[in-house]
């Protein structure tokens, strides 16, 4: 799994990170690529607690087989725990 480097633009939440976009920090959430078929959205969250306060992590979920499509967005509690991921 890989964690991209540049910051999620803001139209982009409202459309990837659903209903509630404006209530999120954009400038706190993370990217994350690459994910295998079989990692749970509870694995992602204890994975990157390690690098600080998560408060959301979101894995879109493909409509047809309600499995996530190899991509998410963590959101972390503060920017520069997001920050530290992106190093």
């Amino acid at each position: 799994m890989a964690a991209a480097g540049g910051r999620i633009a803001a139209s982009a939440g409202s459309n990837l990170i659903g209903a509630h976009a404006h209530d999120r920090n954009q400038e706190a959430t993370c990217y994350v690529g690459n994910l295998d078929p079989q990692v749970a959205e509870e694995v992602v969250w204890e994975l990157f607690t390690q690098a600080g306060p998560v408060v959301n992590v979101y894995l879109p979920k493909d409509r047809v087989t309600n499995n996530h499509q190899g991509y998410g967005f963590v959101e972390f509690r503060a920017e520069e725990d997001a920050d530290y991921v992106r190093c």
